[in-house]
């Protein structure tokens, strides 16, 4: 297949001040004025993982009947469902970036195993042989012995496995270790289909990849209607529409010239976005205006505290944060047992554990992507009026 790489017919605007981003500007002429970086799309991976966190933290002390409880109300459906599509759109968008200057199958999934892998590796491996040895229910020999610690292991090469021996068996959600780990199948998939992507150079051509966008929408849009799964019982968006999310966002990256930044657009999206979560036969559409909702929020800038701003703690929040709501739960009084005592004393613990693993585990890593820039296939290209820096595509 031919290549075709996307030009833009804007001049590139590297060197324009951030202010000149007005109103009515493309997501390309604000991250251009941006030096090639979205101003918000780090704050937003943040703000995305505290929601998820929140929300866990909601129903995690009374069990699933809370929790389904918690998504047949249609407002709280609307607040929990969008959080990971957003997330798989985010990541879509990001990638794409990454994956246009990389132009290398190989190199992009080493990019993928340095960021995922070492933190999954370290929580794994703390889950089973530090918590579960300390809380399980069964005598060491017992618990050292057992399948399941051996199976959950597989957790690092993306076989989710929930469960260890004895651990947590008499908390509200009984023995889950760690369910945030499901979304490491649909992850899986995603990068399945970007490699494909660029082996195949479509990835070079929004034309094609345009096309093939279009009939992943439409078949997707078919299944829902004749009756396939959007979200499950709990509100919580099916892999295969976090799978939908990504090639959104990806699509999204590449024709980022043409998407207008407005508020007033932004504010149609959320409406969509709302509709679309409590009539689940508009789920596509739904995908749609919550990449739109993502673009906007990316390209904004959303001010944090200092000590925010200083590394990518979303990941380790994300990764962290099921185990030690489960693990405080396990020592609270029954009478104590409460959503927001647990968000209180949880999220600092996580927010600690995810500083310790970005400075100590995460980005020691991604800094030996620094050796693998310096291929001698040359430096990566810059895609004019679509650029995105990536650290960023982290």
């Amino acid at each position: 297949m031919p290549q075709a790489p996307v030009k833009s017919n804007r001049k590139s605007r590297s060197g324009m001040n951030s202010q000149r981003a007005e109103v009515g500007s493309t997501a390309a002429d604000i991250l251009d004025a941006h030096g090639g970086v979205g101003p918000g799309f780090d704050a937003l991976r943040l703000l995305l993982a505290v929601w998820v966190f929140t929300i866990h933290a909601m129903f995690i002390c009374k069990g699933a009947d809370a929790a389904e409880q918690f998504a047949s109300d249609p407002l709280h459906r609307i607040i929990a469902s969008p959080v990971l599509p957003m997330f798989f759109a985010v990541s879509g968008y990001l990638v794409t970036g990454s994956a246009l200057r990389i132009r290398s199958t190989t190199t992009f999934l080493l990019f993928r195993v340095f960021r995922i892998a070492p933190a999954l590796i370290v929580e794994v491996t703390l889950s089973a042989l530090i918590l579960g040895p300390l809380l399980t229910d069964k005598d060491l020999l017992e618990y050292f012995a057992d399948p399941l610690f051996f199976r959950y292991f597989l957790n690092i090469v993306g076989n989710v496995q929930f469960f260890l021996p004895g651990l947590f068996a008499q908390n509200p959600v009984p023995g889950a270790v760690n369910l945030n780990l499901w979304t490491l199948k649909p992850e899986f998939f995603c990068y399945v289909f970007m490699s494909a992507m660029i082996l195949s150079k479509v990835i070079f051509s929004r034309r094609y990849f345009g096309l093939i966008g279009l009939l992943v929408l439409l078949s997707t849009t078919i299944y829902i209607v004749r009756g396939g799964q959007a979200y499950n019982f709990l509100g919580v968006a099916d892999w295969k529409i976090l799978v939908v999310a990504f090639i959104v966002g990806c699509l999204s990256f590449q024709w980022n010239d043409r998407i207008v930044v407005s508020r007033g657009y932004a504010a149609i999206a959320l409406i969509v976005a709302c509709i679309a979560v409590a009539y689940p036969p508009l789920a596509v559409p739904g995908v749609l205006a919550l990449t739109y909702i993502v673009i906007y929020i990316g390209t904004r800038k959303i001010p944090l505290p200092s000590f925010l701003t200083n590394g990518d703690y979303s990941y380790g929040i994300y990764l962290f944060g099921f185990p030690i709501q489960q693990t405080l739960v396990h020592f609270l009084p029954s009478d104590y047992r409460t959503g927001w005592l647990v968000l209180m004393l949880g999220f600092p613990l996580t927010l600690g554990f995810a500083m310790l693993s970005w400075n100590c585990i995460e980005k020691p890593v991604l800094q030996l992507k620094n050796k693998l820039r310096a291929s001698p296939r040359g430096p990566f290209r810059t895609w004019r009026s679509k650029g995105i820096g990536l650290e960023q595509a982290r």
